[in-house]
């Protein structure tokens, strides 16, 4: 991915329109770094002990789209956020060495075993991906609504230029668009007034037919 130019620079006469829009999405940046930050240290702990803690961050940086300009911001907070003397991988417990590695039963032994941790380990980073990818959609879907709320124009305007500054992926890109549509609808839907009705015209009755006394005394006679 692309470093996206997220923080448009701004002359000295810019309106204060512009300038909203640009910290809107400063802290749009941020608050992708702080999710991504989480994730990763989230992503390393699912893995542990299977791989080390630097494996483990590379991993996160291939399955997860992560900004190259973000990259060292998010690998040190994840560093922060680690206890690294109950991650880091130690070595297979038990893994015989020297002439015991000769022995066809304990060569084949331990490569079985070498092959279900890197299936549990893939396992697991395909769970922990999922898991990620759903926490940074949530960031967006805020961020995109946020954006709109600022921007002059319509709502769904903002988001796609949230989209488009974002250089978010396609499959993202229509979560991110869908999501936040709809929370706006929610919102703006139950905060619209109700359209006044109209008063009913008042319905009168039929007035009853009257036959003059004369005319029904002289049909009865």
């Amino acid at each position: 991915m692309q470093v996206p130019n997220v923080i448009p620079s701004l002359t000295s006469d810019a309106s204060t329109a512009d300038r909203r829009v640009q910290v809107a999405y400063a802290r749009a940046w941020e608050a992708l770094v702080e999710t991504h930050r989480a994730e990763a240290a989230i992503f390393v702990e699912a893995l542990a002990p299977l791989v080390t803690v630097d494996e483990a961050l590379d991993a996160y940086f291939r399955e997860v789209p992560v900004p190259l300009g973000m990259r060292d911001a998010v690998r040190t907070g994840a560093f922060l956020r680690l206890d690294f003397s109950a991650l880091d991988a130690p070595g297979i417990e038990g893994t015989p060495s020297g002439w015991a590695l000769l022995n066809p039963g304990t060569f084949f032994g331990m490569t079985r075993r070498m092959a279900l941790a890197t299936q549990e380990a893939r396992r697991r980073s395909v769970l922990a991906t999922a898991r990620a990818l759903e926490g940074l959609a949530a960031t967006h879907k805020q961020n995109a609504i946020d954006l709109a709320a600022v921007r002059i124009g319509s709502s769904e305007d903002g988001v796609r230029h949230y989209i488009k500054t974002m250089d978010l992926p396609a499959h993202q890109a229509q979560m991110v668009y869908q999501q936040a549509l709809a929370a706006m609808a929610e919102q703006e839907l139950a905060d619209a007034p109700e359209p006044a009705l109209a008063p009913a015209a008042a319905v009168s009755a039929p007035a009853p037919t009257r036959i003059p006394f004369l005319k029904v005394w002289a049909r009865a006679s």
